[in-house]
């Protein structure tokens, strides 16, 4: 019987090195979605070797289409010969929502178990299903699932109440061979989202405005295949720069973006740190004498949600009172409880984490219960004194590759163990 793989962390260690950031998880998961569009062959470059990644084939594979893989490159060929997407794989990942769009434009049908994945709030989709109804599906809910019909979408005007990425992604998908011409108003601005529209565009798809809050689509009758490299992972660099901050030291950081990380970027500044970008390359150095910040969470170009738990754990080694508001998910503080156990002074008033890090911070037994939240504590115990237990690894593994062997190689004391 297998056992569970735990990280056994032992703090206070400099971090020094050079870390390869690949193609983010955020932008490869809707950019093998929109493979489906075209019977052709679509390639996504620079993948990254997670567990999301992993579950996306299996959606694909399930769906009848050809999946190859070699390395970090996944091609995807061929139609899809089923519209389910089944229960036990939507479950698996939340990301299984972005077939939505894509299976509805080239099948005219789809069926969606409820989908998984972290639990940090509600996270509801009726900003998808309000959107695909414009476009013209018929959207049935049952007891567990959802399915969305169309003879043929057509294009039309959608407000988004609230920018969110995976509608923004699903809509644009789902217009990208509809009649006429659709309008997203409100839309989400996220780079990711750039590099699906770049994907499609290459397809032969006709659409404009994205990285602004309007982005409009004029329906083609036919995509093609195509070659893509997806943007950088941004919260996987952000989070080396915290690992860093709390414990110290220099790092290289190859592929980090400056130019999209702004806001990421930008709490980590001060008179401890130090950091340089040139040539897609981010040095990012400290010196541990951190100082409070007040953060809030946003949609971009703000600071991301994604990334509230790993800087959380900087806050905790702050000398003096810090704040963190979450706007974007109603339960994301799970990981506060844990960071307690290690000796943090966190007060939670409503959506809004107040964190004195003047107490220091000690290794304690912990467990991640998400994915970012597991990476914040994962930073924590990185810096903390003595040893600490972190178990959760999978919910880690969705996002982070191989995160023991990065800071191991930096000069972190972690390892994976099964008990």
């Amino acid at each position: 019987m297998k056992g569970k793989e735990i990280f056994v962390i032992r703090g206070g260690n400099p971090l020094y090195g050079k870390v390869v950031v690949h193609g983010a998880k955020n932008a490869v998961l809707p950019m093998l979605a929109a493979s489906v569009l075209t019977a052709d062959k679509v390639s996504i470059c620079d993948c990254p070797l997670i567990s999301d990644v992993d579950d996306m084939v299996r959606v694909l594979e399930t769906l009848g289409v050809t999946v190859e893989r070699k390395g970090r490159e996944i091609s995807v060929s061929g139609s899809p010969k089923m519209t389910e997407i089944p229960s036990h794989l939507a479950c698996a990942m939340r990301s299984s929502v972005f077939m939505l769009g894509a299976l509805l434009s080239e099948t005219g049908e789809v069926r969606l178990f409820a989908p998984g994945g972290c639990r940090i709030g509600a996270r509801p989709l009726d900003i998808h299903f309000d959107g695909l109804t414009r476009l013209g599906a018929k959207v049935e809910y049952g007891e567990d699932f959802v399915q969305c019909t169309a003879d043929k979408l057509k294009g039309a005007d959608i407000v988004l109440k609230y920018p969110s990425v995976g509608a923004t992604e699903n809509l644009i998908m789902a217009s990208v061979k509809a009649r006429g011409t659709t309008r997203l108003i409100g839309a989400a601005r996220e780079p990711e989202i750039c590099s699906l529209v770049r994907l499609l565009r290459k397809m032969g798809a006709d659409v404009s405005g994205e990285g602004t809050p309007v982005i409009t689509v004029r329906g083609v009758d036919d995509l093609d295949g195509a070659s893509c490299i997806p943007v950088t992972d941004r919260i996987v660099a952000g989070t080396v720069m915290a690992a860093v901050a709390v414990c110290g030291g220099r790092v290289e950081i190859v592929g980090g973006d400056a130019d999209i990380m702004g806001a990421v970027i930008s709490p980590f500044l001060t008179s401890h740190t130090f950091l340089v970008e040139h040539g897609g390359v981010i040095v990012f150095e400290s010196d541990k004498m951190l100082l409070p910040t007040d953060v809030s969470t946003g949609p971009y170009p703000l600071f991301p949600t994604d990334m509230q738990a790993p800087f959380m754990a900087c806050q905790c080694y702050a000398c003096g009172l810090s704040s963190m508001r979450e706007t974007v998910f109603e339960d994301r503080f799970a990981h506060v409880g844990e960071l307690r156990k290690m000796g943090a002074d966190i007060a939670l008033a409503g959506n809004t984490a107040f964190v004195d890090g003047s107490r220091g911070m000690h290794g304690a037994n912990l467990c991640a219960s998400d994915l970012r939240g597991g990476a914040g504590l994962l930073v924590a115990a990185l810096g903390a004194d003595g040893e600490s237990t972190l178990e959760g690894v999978r919910y880690i593994d969705r996002g982070y590759e191989n995160i023991e062997e990065i800071f191991a190689l930096l000069g972190g004391k972690i390892a994976r163990q099964r008990t």
